[in-house]
């Protein structure tokens, strides 16, 4: 299967393409320079590589034109925040004050906000992926878009409450589609420490019910959620579904075992509800 993966170069994007290749698939890496594509080629030998801005002027023709022939699209792009680090001081006094709430500030590039890049640019994927006939659309997204009062949305462009209309429009589509909303990823940005998948047991969930769970439960390799996209290419029981999913700290229950059908029937078919929240357009303006 030929399978395109937008935000290739990215930390998850890029593992998203191994797991591709190891699976017998043929990965088309959509980037947007071509220094991440020579990066990308030094790492996986014989990677098809297609440049493209899904933000830029032109980017839903050259996008259809990359899309040609591809059986599926993997959606990995994402605004990146910059932090403020002039925030740190400010949130460091507070968290002495006892103030636990205090969270430092984010900025992101003229031209790369959520709503650039993880609406109109998805908007833009999806649009080039019906009118190039790919048949299968997996969006990775993110937990909290039923949480306009999450870190995420406060201090972060309402990120994922702009990734959640985007969903929105994918389901509307009339593409085959699975959303996936991984808790917390690891490793972090900047974080050494590894977090191998296959390790942990997996746990999913729907509207936020997992952020119940404590912080340790809260998160996921981002190995494991790179394999849960390209599963999903050849599990029928992930098609039409959205979902979140999280993992258990490791040794607590047994590690996912690669079978996604088994791991979606703990939901009984239940979906996200995209009701929720119920003034979405209000509060993206």
């Amino acid at each position: 299967m030929k399978v395109a993966v937008t935000g290739a170069s990215g930390l998850t994007g890029s593992l998203v393409v191994r797991k591709l290749q190891e699976r017998g698939h043929t990965p088309l890496a959509v980037v947007r320079s071509q220094d991440k594509a020579d990066e990308l080629c030094a790492s996986y030998a014989n990677l098809d590589v297609a440049l493209t801005d899904v933000t830029g002027p032109g980017a839903r023709a050259s996008l259809e034109t990359a899309l040609g022939g591809a059986d599926a699209l993997i959606i990995c792009t994402s605004a990146k925040p910059k932090l403020d680090f002039w925030s740190l001081p400010g949130v460091i006094f507070g968290k002495m004050m006892g103030n636990k709430d205090a969270k430092p500030r984010f900025s992101f590039p003229a031209g790369a906000a959520p709503r650039d890049v993880d609406y109109e640019g998805t908007r833009v994927q999806i649009a080039a992926a019906k009118a190039a006939g790919v048949s299968h659309v997996v969006l990775l997204s993110s937990m909290a878009g039923t949480l306009p009062e999450h870190f995420l949305n406060v201090s972060m462009d309402k990120i994922v409450l702009w990734k959640r209309r985007a969903e929105m429009e994918l389901i509307a589509s009339g593409l085959e589609y699975t959303v996936i909303h991984p808790g917390g990823l690891l490793p972090h940005y900047g974080q050494k420490e590894p977090a191998p998948g296959g390790q942990r047991a997996l746990v999913v969930g729907v509207d936020d019910a997992l952020m119940e769970r404590d912080a340790a439960g809260r998160v996921i390799p981002r190995e494991d959620v790179a394999a849960l996209c390209v599963l999903a290419l050849d599990t029928p029981e992930a098609r039409g579904r959205s979902f979140d999913v999280v993992s258990s700290p490791p040794g607590e229950g047994a590690a996912f075992s690669g079978d996604m059908a088994a791991l979606l029937s703990s939901l009984s078919g239940e979906n996200c509800d995209y009701s929720r929240p119920a003034n979405l357009e209000e509060l993206l303006g």
